[in-house]
């Protein structure tokens, strides 16, 4: 097998791997992560963490289009994980909070995060800080291939 098949084949059993401990981690922390998928725990994470957040600073935040932010903001809406305040000082930009549900589902994602870092963190003690390094280079331009491919995908679809 020719060497970049069996690095792409590795990257989707890790992907999938990936997916399913989430699910599992999920399902340890009781119902309350079930319900959310794997974007909206992090936008939750983001609100949680960032002054007056808005639709700008999250997107900024996730890396993801201000588009894709209202279409998760409006499920954690009506999820009531999130709810909408003005400030004093402009009354027309709309910022978000989390509310108890949401600030519940922060917490538990928080501790579900730090479980899981503390473990990959054990795993990766075994590699020099060079292999890591030459693994992350190689990581992120394979990353910006990807996401060059899916650009150019979308301009040619428009």
């Amino acid at each position: 097998m020719i060497m970049h098949t069996k690095i792409f084949n590795t990257l989707l059993t890790l992907f999938e791997t990936t997916q399913q401990l989430d699910v599992l981690y999920k399902k340890a922390f009781g119902d309350v992560l079930g319900n959310y998928s794997y974007t909206e725990m992090h936008c939750i994470d983001c609100i949680g963490k960032t002054h007056n957040p808005n639709v700008t600073k999250i997107a900024q935040n996730m890396n993801l289009t201000k588009a894709a932010i209202s279409k998760i903001i409006k499920k954690l809406l009506l999820k009531k994980s999130i709810e909408i305040y003005k400030s004093s000082n402009n009354k027309k930009e709309i910022y978000y909070k989390l509310t108890q549900t949401g600030q519940e589902v922060f917490e538990k994602h928080l501790v579900m995060h730090e479980i899981w870092c503390n473990k990959d963190e054990k795993f990766f003690k075994q590699f020099s800080k060079k292999e890591l390094e030459i693994t992350l280079d190689i990581l992120l331009k394979y990353s910006k291939s990807l996401q060059n491919r899916l650009d150019n995908i979308k301009e040619n679809l428009k």
